[in-house]
């Protein structure tokens, strides 16, 4: 995708990718075909400002991902490294900045989960972040619509729920969709603990697995 291809609809799924698996890859063509997207990057974070550092390095997170992306056929799964770029942290605000500095005014749209819409008061710029994405929020634990909506309340008092299209539309016409029927992968941190014991995960996609034996990640060892 070039800066000339403005007015597309693109996904923003950012995260640490610690590693990749296949409720990821679930979620997000889920979220491309349930909210008509052009297409979704994937934005491995080198590191994040709210986690500790991640087990795998940037270049082998970011590998896994390019290994799976790959078998994409239709090409609207992809991969940004763009926040390689960037200062760490790495604040969403900077990265939509530049996204939009490098493919234009296109329309982004943030995938987060219902915890971290009830945390983004507290991200860094959020009014700024605000004025440049619409919001995907996918379902997270036990997380109800009444915390949903006092969390959008609080946010921005402007959005307004709309029930014939089924999402809230803030003053400028920015939207938040809430998606009850997807939720949020298992922790990766779960399919480090089966490979650090000598168990393989069936949330890993092959290409992945095959990754982190032939680099021996997260403490696999392949049997003798």
């Amino acid at each position: 995708m070039t800066a000339s291809d403005e007015n597309q609809h693109i996904g923003l799924f950012g995260g640490t990718f610690d590693p990749v698996h296949a409720g990821h890859l679930t979620l997000a063509r889920h979220v491309l075909d349930r909210c008509r997207l052009d297409s979704l990057f994937f934005i491995p974070a080198p590191q994040p400002p709210h986690k500790g550092q991640p087990v795998a390095s940037f270049s082998h997170r970011a590998a896994m991902l390019a290994a799976t992306l790959v078998d994409c056929p239709d090409r609207q799964l992809r991969l940004s490294l763009i926040e390689q770029e960037l200062p760490t942290p790495s604040y969403t605000i900077n990265t939509v900045e530049a996204l939009i500095e490098r493919y234009g005014r296109n329309r982004y749209f943030l995938i987060i989960g219902a915890d971290s819409l009830l945390d983004l008061p507290h991200w860094h710029r959020a009014a700024e972040l605000l004025t440049l994405v619409s919001l995907i929020v996918v379902k997270r634990d036990t997380i109800g619509l009444p915390a949903i909506q006092q969390a959008i309340n609080a946010l921005d008092p402007s959005f307004i729920f709309d029930q014939q299209k089924g999402k809230w539309i803030d003053k400028d016409g920015r939207t938040l969709e809430y998606l009850e029927d997807v939720q949020l992968p298992i922790s990766s941190s779960a399919i480090r603990d089966d490979l650090g014991h000598g168990t393989v995960p069936a949330m890993l996609p092959p290409a992945v697995f095959a990754y982190i034996e032939q680099h021996h990640l997260y403490g696999w060892r392949s049997s003798p």
